[in-house]
């Protein structure tokens, strides 16, 4: 019972860290969208986007999720994302002229738009296939909220079993334990879990 408590004890105490630190990134997503207006949000320098068209299918698909390193240095073959009359878009950069930068959609047969630097949101580093669930997570706090409420309650409930379980363990009565010096030696030496929380404090008396 009390390494399985303590097991679970350090198991949740871990997930509600970690999902504590989500939750702070979420409210701060929350935040740049909602409070301060920007088109996205920029979490430690990374931003998440759903794909919404087929453009680039054969590489990313619709309702696809793409991590995207916020950065204007960028590559020819990249794909990158950036705004184009307020929206947000995913190609691939096959072309650099000056300022200009040329994108195409992998499905399409021709480039398609000429973008400005200034216009790169950043690099797509990373693809989650299907991954809803991720935005979801980052960009709606009461999810988190919910989770990590369930977790700490948890590791409350876990905390409060063993503190009421780490008990003197005694056979015997009280009286006799009063008068033998042998059976307080006894009892100094069986501390661990118990169910005789209610008799602690008159137990430890017995023994000072």
């Amino acid at each position: 019972m009390r390494v399985v408590s303590r097991i679970f004890k350090i198991v949740f105490r871990v997930l509600a860290i970690i999902v504590g630190i989500f939750l702070l990134l979420s409210i701060d997503a929350w935040m740049q969208v909602n409070l301060f207006r920007k088109n996205y949000a920029t979490i430690l320098g990374y931003s998440i986007f759903n794909v919404a068209t087929g453009s680039m299918s054969g590489t990313i698909e619709i309702n696809d999720y793409v991590i995207v390193k916020n950065t204007e240095n960028v590559q020819i073959n990249d794909i990158i994302t950036f705004t184009s009359n307020g929206e947000l878009i995913t190609h691939r950069l096959v072309q650099i002229s000056g300022n200009n930068y040329i994108t195409r959609g992998d499905a399409n047969t021709s480039d398609d738009y000429s973008i400005n630097k200034k216009d790169i949101v950043g690099k797509v580093v990373k693809v989650l296939p299907k991954a809803g669930i991720w935005k979801n997570v980052i960009s709606e706090p009461q999810v988190l909220g919910t989770i990590f409420v369930t977790l700490l309650l948890f590791t409350l409930v876990f905390s409060t079993e063993e503190r009421k379980y780490k008990t003197t363990t005694y056979k015997g009565n009280l009286d006799a334990l009063k008068k033998n010096k042998h059976e307080k030696k006894k009892v100094s030496r069986t501390m661990k879990i118990g169910f005789l929380f209610k008799k602690q404090q008159e137990i430890e008396a017995c023994l000072l």
